[in-house]
């Protein structure tokens, strides 16, 4: 089987876009993505305004603090992949290949 060059590098080019693009996603972290900070006063709600806060603060607690750097995390992760996987798909008999 004859291999094509620019099929062979897209991997690795489609990785590094996302490696890239995840790196500046974790630089650039805009204030309108970031979660505002709980202040931490006592509180004197009671009923389902407690349930409902109770309920906020839990999920707000296993967000990120900003988005764009979660989402920037995720790309650096899948690009870095896509790249090791490919190249090491070079290292392993054309049969064995996950990219043709």
């Amino acid at each position: 089987m004859t291999r094509n060059a620019p099929a062979e590098l897209s991997p690795i080019i489609v990785g590094a876009a996302l490696l890239g693009t995840g790196m500046l996603l974790r630089r650039w972290q805009p204030s309108a993505l970031s979660l505002p900070e709980r202040p931490d006063t006592p509180h004197r709600d009671s009923g389902a305004r407690r349930a409902a806060r109770k309920t906020r603060d839990g999920i707000a607690r296993v967000l990120p603090s900003n988005l764009t750097g979660s989402l920037g995390r995720t790309l650096i992760i899948a690009g870095a992949g896509l790249v090791l996987v490919r190249l090491l798909d070079f290292a392993v008999d054309d049969g064995e290949a996950l990219f043709d």
